[in-house]
């Protein structure tokens, strides 16, 4: 079992992880930490907590399999230590590590419990609003403008837009539900605005590569939202996302579901039309 001081000035100590070998040799590490929970509960402190944690097991497993002595291992990290060694029976490497894990760490415990709320992620809010499209007769003919691709330079990655129509564009944010994630709606908002900003200026003076077809040349730049402002975290959210939007050129717009972001898509296009 591998432990760690997480400040050099503590004297608490938190448990890296288990690494076993068996009698036939074979040597495996776990780490405490489950990573993607560690990230989601504390952000980068979580983040960097596994690393660590994980690195000290990683090294004790290199080490121990050359080295018969684990008790001669010396930790790449400062106030790091083997908390103890234990000779014990498991059906297998596997098990035996669950085993220890399970008695010796409080956090691996934790995070076994430890649930990710489920929610709609921004990567499938504009395939949501394009079927809520597709089903009006009306609009389908829109459904082929959505995830467009401009090419902005020879070299350089292609700008995808969510939405680019012959008088309207615009991305989509859905805004999250949980309060930890707040701050990752507004760092996604910023990037979507300045994107629609770049989009605005590569549109008013478009070069032939761009990739424009000739009826498109959108005059309304927008930041479409899904939240709902009834709800206290999804109002905080919206609001710093408004206030980060420059409204001489681009617009923050919040609607209440997919179906109404399409609403506004199909109408905001008929209307310039």
């Amino acid at each position: 079992m591998v432990e760690f001081a997480p400040k050099p000035t503590s004297s608490e100590r938190v448990i890296a992880g288990v690494v076993v070998r068996t009698e036939s040799g074979e040597v495996q590490a776990q780490c405490a930490i489950d990573a993607r929970k560690a990230e989601h509960a504390y952000g980068h402190a979580g983040k960097a907590l596994h690393a660590v944690a994980d690195r000290l097991c990683q090294s004790l497993a290199e080490h121990w399999q050359t080295e018969p002595n684990a008790e001669s291992w010396k930790p790449p990290f400062a106030h790091a230590r083997i908390g103890s060694i234990n000779r014990f029976s498991a059906l297998n490497a596997a098990e035996g590590l669950q085993l220890m894990l399970n008695r010796t760490s409080m956090l691996h415990t934790l995070f076994s419990a430890y649930e990710i709320e489920q929610q709609s992620r921004n990567a499938g809010i504009v395939e949501r609003v394009r079927s809520a499209v597709r089903k009006d007769p009306n609009a389908k003919h829109l459904a082929r403008r959505f995830n467009r691709e401009l090419n902005v330079h020879g070299e350089a990655q292609p700008l995808k837009v969510d939405f680019l129509g012959q008088h309207y564009a615009c991305y989509f944010l859905q805004i999250t539900r949980s309060t930890r994630g707040i701050d990752a709606s507004t760092d996604r908002a910023y990037g979507k605005l300045f994107e629609l900003q770049a989009l605005r200026r590569l549109v008013k003076k478009p070069h032939k590569s761009l990739g424009l077809l000739d009826e498109e040349r959108p005059e309304v730049f927008e930041l479409l939202m899904i939240g709902d402002h009834t709800d206290p975290v999804q109002r905080r959210a919206i609001k710093q996302v408004e206030a980060l939007a420059d409204r001489g050129q681009v617009i923050a717009r919040t609607e209440p579901s997919a179906g109404a972001a399409a609403e506004r898509v199909y109408g905001q296009e008929r209307l310039a039309a």
